[in-house]
């Protein structure tokens, strides 16, 4: 997790501009000026060495944020996964994002042909945001209160999956593309295997090589079970922090009982009245403000502030409690909902805000990509994750939003696909005898039984 800012003018007065961003990565700030572009980088040192940013090679400059989890597979001799990415622009051009596994933003300027290109992972994880005057002075920040405060009325996130290749002087657009492509052709697989298994691939890669500690929020349903029992399988030291709200916690005892006895560290919090406001606050003061922006029944609704959400404050509690207790990786189960049921199951809505019930239909055409595959919640909650966790400066990971998982996902049968409410982590948790209450679902709340 770390954040940058790249424009075309000085910035003045950048303890106010930066305020936000400076909080995703607050080990070390670093300001570069070539010609005159700016080029500012807050770092969250977790893989290789302590290594600043910008990365410069050869009137090439490039900013980075999140991680990079093959960067050892190209051969490249480097101190830690960003510096590849230079090397791998020179060899491929603009289509070297291509060839990235991982959760990342991405600005590369190339002084020599006059071009900076603009890239999203998949899902956009890491957030970026642009924002162009009528005067072509232009920035581009990991959150969209840097180009508020500089005075910006024109501001777009930057969609996921995207690399747009625009002119440096002017910042034309030259070309967009997508950054991967999802194939809907063919359901065709009858078995789990691939699938579990990308499952397990996508814990791994997220651990492999890191030198800080990971925490997750441990509820009673599918998506932190099936993390916190591969993390445990895969003998990963992490601890879990549980809520006590309207959770299952029979459920949640069993599962502690688990990693226990594997000596993972578990606890239990009782939130109080006075935790629950404290908590309100100090996101409100540390975390940078979204609105929600979800459709329900084909209505667009009300919009929400994040700060406004229960989930969004229980998540800060755990944020800061784990950042004082020396943890800075947040394993999520964001877009398991999103991917993996679209909120319902059968045909059957169990939000309003779902597309389609969870049955996924024979030929995937008719309704790819749905609503929150990309936009909708995915984008709310993802948004809710990166803020919540960057104002602690903790590093969220996706493992439900791997490439290869979701496209394995995309390739079973529909019969697999709607055998069982979220089929995939139904299996897996069964093959795994991994305490869950079957077919139930609840939105992460932390505000019931306050003490």
């Amino acid at each position: 997790m770390c954040s940058f800012i790249f424009s075309n003018f000085h910035i003045e007065n950048l303890d106010y501009i930066n305020f936000f961003n400076q909080k995703r990565g607050p080990d070390r700030t670093t300001i570069f000026n070539k010609e005159k572009f700016q080029f500012i980088h807050n770092l969250l040192s977790i893989t290789g060495e302590f290594i600043e940013q910008p990365f410069v090679e050869d009137d090439i400059v490039c900013l980075y944020n999140g991680e990079i989890y093959n960067y050892k597979s190209f051969g490249i001799q480097t101190k830690s996964d960003g510096q590849v990415l230079i090397s791998l622009y020179k060899k491929y051009g603009k289509d070297f994002v291509k060839y990235l596994d991982g959760e990342y933003s991405i600005v590369l300027c190339d002084f020599r042909t006059r071009e900076v290109i603009l890239a999203t992972d998949t899902f956009s994880t890491k957030p970026m945001w642009i924002g162009i005057k009528k005067n072509n002075e232009f920035c581009v920040s990991s959150y969209e209160s840097c180009l508020t405060r500089l005075g910006f009325h024109n501001k777009k996130k930057i969609s996921p999956n995207t690399i747009i290749v625009a002119n440096l002087d002017s910042f034309e657009i030259i070309e967009a593309s997508k950054s991967r492509h999802f194939d809907i052709e063919n359901q065709i697989k009858t078995s789990y295997d691939d699938v579990i298994n990308a499952f397990k691939n996508s814990i791994k890669k997220r651990t492999e090589g890191i030198r800080e500690k990971i925490f997750i929020g441990l509820s009673s349903g599918y998506d932190s079970g099936a993390i916190a029992c591969e993390l445990n399988n895969q003998n990963v030291n992490f601890k879990s922090y549980s809520i006590k709200a309207d959770e299952d916690i029979e459920i949640i005892l069993k599962r502690q009982e688990i990693l226990k006895s594997s000596g993972k560290e578990v606890e239990n919090i009782m939130l109080s009245k006075n935790d629950f406001i404290f908590s309100y606050k100090d996101i409100k003061e540390r975390c940078e403000e979204f609105v929600y922006k979800i459709i329900r029944d084909a209505q667009e609704k009300k919009k929400e502030l994040m700060t406004n959400d229960k989930g969004a404050v229980g998540l800060g509690f755990i944020c800061n409690k784990a950042k004082k207790e020396g943890k800075k990786i947040y394993f999520s189960g964001q877009g398991a909902d999103e991917i993996l049921s679209d909120y319902g199951f059968a045909g059957k809505k169990i939000y309003n805000h779902s597309t389609f019930g969870g049955m996924f239909p024979a030929d995937l055409k008719e309704v790819f990509p749905w609503n929150n595959f990309y936009g909708g919640t995915q984008l709310s909650y993802l948004a809710k994750e990166e803020n919540i966790s960057g104002g602690y400066g903790i590093e969220g990971r996706y493992p439900f939003l791997d490439f290869d998982f979701v496209q394995e996902f995309l390739w079973l049968a529909p019969e697999l696909k709607n055998r069982n409410y979220k089929s995939v982590l139904y299996e897996y948790l069964k093959q795994n005898k991994f305490p869950f209450k079957e077919g139930e679902k609840k939105g992460f709340s932390c505000d019931k039984g306050l003490t």
